[in-house]
């Protein structure tokens, strides 16, 4: 036999755990069984199955995931030589491996390295014995779907016979554009019939919306230095979507980029190569005239101009220096909210909403030991973007409460902040007022009226802990909650309903652990954390089960003041408060 080559693959997950009697070696694989020898021909050896199940894989062991059959799909004996084992399946949806070995080990797989979606499992310097396979679906409920289960001493297989899904590689329906970098005649168009009876998803991102047919309806064979995005996009009277394979094989698509319920894709920096075009349908249903546009100046042809926030403009209305500790704080501007550039598009991260091009606002501000809040209020939704002194991007929604935007800064810097108070849809400006303060968000002070209060005795105690204090976890029984909004007391970004002073006060020596401070409870807790440099610190769910966890890492030495809320106002609950170096409670 010829030598082997190795793909560079990872190795396979080992599951030492015992397994649920949901899965049974003891039944037949449904789709029969095969001895195989090392060095043997056909590599791979291949059979067709049924991919998918009603039973968890995950009753195997938290690390398998997927839904099997009981019986496995596929059984072989298996005698080892000197090679290593790979073992595979090949789907149009994503599918995963669950794998008995000859010891009675089990291991799995979802996405195996290099072959997408499709599971892989390498066994180095493998056993002999009788391996067991059952090839499983991702996601629940899509039935048995057609599969190819691959054995191999060489490495994973893609490969399926059975495959339903789009193939870049069949003859595209009209024809093909054979185009330079810079182009002539921009936008070329070619006229399609979109629409199909395979789901644009099957076998290529879960992401794909609409229809297509197995065959591409276009190839763009593109060659050029990459100076120019290209631009793919398709008009027509109904709701239609673009898929599109590039040349690296990635799978791009989109719904209703190009507006009008019209799809489009920007490609930045294009690479060389063959770009295969399929024209979707939305919904089922008889497929549609449509047009496919190719262009390097903008979607349907548009030129298009990329959306761009630049304070190196003047502001929109005027400019402001402050030193800390101003008067009147806050200081505010009455100014029209909106644009037409797309936030997003402009600056990206989680930027929403719409600006104009040049600030509306910007400060020079001379810091001091106080934190800086910037905020808008309007009767609309409105958004923030700040940009700092250092040049970071700054955004915001919903943080100021009731719609408004608001952004804390701790610690701010010396230096210029370019302000930009945008609406969060497309549309007609609206009035706004923009707040600048050193005490809170818009008129409304934080702690303007009950605020939460490290100084007041703790209501249920407190205690000084060294690292590796035992028992561990220090639990606290308690009642959970209160009469004052975390959120508007503490920190905008905190939730539930606590009281003023603290319910527990903890003096912790750290050692070299981390420190887990969490809460059990029958109901939605909430915990508001005031750390020894005076951060709010604050969770709802960290610990799972609608338990609310903080883990600091590397924690302070110091006063932790605890708060534990209840998510909703007027539901005080029983509660047990754990600290510990170990991890979150259990229940």
């Amino acid at each position: 036999m010829n030598s082997k080559l190795l793909a560079s693959v990872a190795l396979a997950a080992l599951i030492t755990g015992g397994v649920a009697q949901a899965q049974d070696p003891a039944l037949p694989p449904a789709y029969g069984s095969v001895r195989l020898s090392s060095g043997f021909e056909p590599d791979p050896a291949s059979v067709g199955v049924r991919a998918g199940g009603a039973i968890y894989a995950g009753n195997a062991s938290d690390y398998c995931s997927g839904y099997i059959t009981p019986q496995a799909s596929y059984a072989f004996d298996y005698e080892a030589g000197s090679y290593d084992l790979f073992v595979s399946a090949a789907s149009d949806v994503d599918a995963t491996l669950l794998v008995r070995a000859p010891d009675g080990s089990w291991h799995c797989n979802d996405d195996g390295e290099g072959i997408g979606l499709n599971p892989g499992l390498r066994f180095d310097n493998p056993q002999s014995g009788d391996y067991q396979v059952w090839v499983g679906t991702l996601s629940p409920g899509v039935g048995y779907e057609p599969a190819m289960l691959h054995i191999s001493e060489v490495g994973f297989s893609s490969a399926n016979a059975y495959s339903r899904a789009p193939n870049p590689n069949l003859a595209p329906e009209s024809g093909s554009l054979d185009l330079r970098a810079g182009f002539a005649d921009d936008p070329r168009t070619v006229r399609v019939t979109a629409g199909g009876e395979i789901s644009a998803d099957r076998g290529t991102s879960p992401m794909c919306r609409g229809h297509v047919n197995s065959a591409p309806d276009l190839w763009v064979n593109y060659t050029g230095r990459g100076d120019f995005d290209l631009y793919l996009s398709m008009e027509a009277d109904s709701d239609t979507t673009l898929l599109v394979q590039d040349p690296n094989g990635n799978w791009l698509c989109d719904d209703d980029t190009a507006e009008n319920l019209n799809p489009g894709l920007r490609i930045e920096d294009p690479a060389a190569g063959r770009y295969a075009v399929w024209a979707g349908r939305f919904s089922r249903g008889p497929d549609v005239p449509a047009t496919i546009y190719v262009s390097e100046l903008g979607f349907l042809g548009n030129i298009d101009t990329p959306a761009e926030l630049d304070y190196s403009l003047p502001s929109n209305y005027g400019s402001a220096e402050l030193v800390s500790g101003f008067t009147p704080d806050p200081y505010t501007v009455n100014l029209m909210a909106g644009g037409d550039v797309d936030v997003n598009e402009a600056v990206g991260q989680n930027c929403r909403g719409y600006a104009t091009t040049a600030p509306d606002f910007d400060i020079t501000y001379d810091a001091d030991n106080l934190d800086l809040y910037i905020s808008a209020t309007s009767d609309g939704d409105a958004t923030l973007v700040v940009n700092a002194p250092d040049g970071t991007w700054w955004c915001d929604d919903d943080s100021a409460g009731s719609l408004n935007p608001g952004i804390r800064f701790d610690n701010p810097l010396d230096g210029r902040y370019d302000i930009w108070v945008g609406t969060y849809s497309e549309g007609t400006p609206e009035p706004a007022t923009l707040h600048i303060s050193e005490l809170g968000f818009g008129d409304e002070f934080v702690g303007g009226g009950s605020s939460l209060d490290v100084s007041l005795e703790a209501n249920y105690g407190s205690v000084s802990l060294e690292g590796g204090f035992s028992p561990d976890p220090y639990t606290v029984d308690l009642v959970a909650g209160g009469p004052l909004d975390a959120g508007e007391a503490a920190d905008p970004f905190c939730r539930g309903y606590v009281t003023e002073s603290p319910d527990f006060e903890l003096s912790f020596e750290p050692g070299a652990l981390d420190l887990f401070i969490s809460v059990l409870a029958d109901a939605d807790t909430t915990l508001v954390i005031n750390d020894p440099s005076g951060r709010w610190i604050c969770d709802d769910d960290g610990a799972g089960s609608l338990n609310p966890g903080v883990h600091f890492e590397n924690p302070e030495a110091g006063v932790y003041d605890i708060w534990v809320g209840t998510y909703w106002s007027g539901e005080s609950q029983p509660a047990r408060l754990g600290i510990s170096e170990l991890g979150f409670q259990e229940n």
